[in-house]
């Protein structure tokens, strides 16, 4: 399935989340980038817009942004500010909440195994999510 056809699938649900799962060098990015690219939707950089903004601050600077976002899809790839070492943001949480207002399409650097949906992270232990307590649209690369 493609991810225009998944991205109308989450179009009805209550997180309108779609994660697109992949290791490094999977596709992940690509993927994110052709669908930019053909709909002219521009993939959103957190880690430059909100450069200067504390994580305790980001959902409240995130929903300020989407007032003035005239799309129907936000496309996040770069994040490493929802992931930074002494970060005790929920990622999933997070996305998950952007996606009541508006269509979230985010690259996710991880893999499902075991009905577990994992997160990898550089510099600080790895995320770890059961599929069975959360409901989560993806596309695997």
């Amino acid at each position: 399935m493609d991810l225009k056809q998944r991205i109308e699938d989450v179009k009805n649900n209550e997180s309108q989340l779609l994660l697109i799962i992949g290791q490094p060098g999977s596709g992940k990015s690509k993927m994110i980038r052709n669908y930019s690219e053909d709909i002219g939707i521009p993939i959103i950089d957190l880690d430059k817009i909100f450069i200067n903004t504390s994580v305790d601050q980001l959902m409240d600077e995130m929903k300020s942004f989407l007032k003035n976002y005239h799309k129907n899809v936000l496309l996040l790839d770069n994040k490493k500010i929802l992931y930074a070492k002494d970060n005790h943001l929920d990622i999933l949480a997070f996305l998950k909440e952007l996606g009541k207002d508006i269509i979230v399409v985010a690259t996710w650097n991880g893999k499902i195994e075991d009905g577990q949906l994992y997160h990898f992270r550089k510099d600080a232990d790895d995320l770890i999510y059961s599929l069975d307590k959360e409901k989560v649209a993806y596309i695997l690369c």
